[in-house]
């Protein structure tokens, strides 16, 4: 039985490349991208895949993402912009998976809603951001959750507080188990709109300008390693502007990696791993990866 005959009622294209579906603008295709209509398609998709013996992942915004060359097999949810309802109670924001995190930012400054203010230029669903604990400096959406709702790679829907989540920097439960984050309930704090849409504002033109925003790339490449970062060893090293093929090391921000164009997925590891060795034998620092590869 295809996923159709068993009543997907969303969007299926076999064989898509995803090189469009990630904002580092690389990678093979889905075997099958599936782009649920609501939250019954996503239940559906995601049963239908375990009866049919198939693994399954979930795409957002494609940030934080290297697909390979060969892409992917078996099926791939596209939640961007599915499950992206948001409703707004007094100081709490409750949200689907699917809405993008500056969208969701935008709106709770200008209902004079602070605690998100970070988030406006981080180029990923709210999803994600959640698996993720998504941050800038010493802001996280973490310590905003009050619960997630969250399907378990068993597909058993179950509604989690934050001390379940375990959000850690750059991570999460469901990091470490998988599954599908459906939504969640955030707890803001009031505050003048006025303010917030100027602290906003801020935030996203300090990354335009430190970070390489004109140019394709996952995010940062690297975690920061303790008592330290990953950008500074990188430039320490004097790799600013190293390439290999089409991807290059930042010149503006050393812990981005830019598609200049053409870059492929294998050019992107040879580049992380050429620059995690010259950090190793430099500085004797481990960097760890923060971008998941499939």
């Amino acid at each position: 039985m295809t996923l159709r005959e068993a009543g997907f009622r969303g969007e299926i294209a076999l064989e898509e490349p995803l090189a469009g579906h990630t904002t580092w603008r690389v990678g093979g295709p889905a075997e099958i991208l599936a782009t649920p209509r609501d939250r019954e398609d996503v239940l559906l998709a995601v049963r239908w895949a375990a009866a049919s013996g198939l693994p399954w992942r979930v795409l957002g915004n494609g940030s934080n993402l290297l697909v390979q060359d060969a892409g992917v097999r078996g099926l791939v949810l596209h939640l961007r912009k599915v499950l992206d309802a948001v409703e707004v109670d007094g100081g709490r924001l409750r949200a689907g998976a699917g809405v993008l995190l500056p969208v969701l930012a935008n709106l709770a400054a200008r209902r004079g809603l602070a605690g998100l203010e970070f988030g406006a230029g981080i180029p990923g669903t709210l999803g994600g951001a959640i698996v993720m604990n998504a941050g800038w400096h010493e802001w996280e959406i973490g310590p905003s959750v009050e619960e997630v709702t969250w399907l378990s790679p068993e597909g058993r829907p179950e509604t989690l507080g934050n001390a379940d989540c375990a959000f850690r920097y750059r991570g999460s439960m469901f990091r470490d188990r998988g599954g599908i984050v459906l939504g969640a309930t955030l707890r803001l704090t009031p505050e003048e709109p006025r303010v917030l849409v100027e602290r906003l504002q801020r935030f996203a033109e300090s990354r335009k300008a430190n970070q390489p925003t004109e140019l394709p790339s996952c995010g940062s490449v690297f975690l920061k390693p303790p008592g330290d970062f990953a950008g500074r060893l990188i430039e320490q090293a004097g790799l600013k502007g190293y390439r290999v093929g089409d991807v290059e090391v930042s010149r503006k921000h050393a812990n981005f990696f830019v598609n200049l164009g053409q870059a492929r997925a294998s050019d992107v590891l040879a580049l992380v791993e050429h620059v995690e060795g010259v950090v190793l034998d430099r500085f004797g620092v481990r960097l760890t990866r923060e971008f998941e590869a499939w």
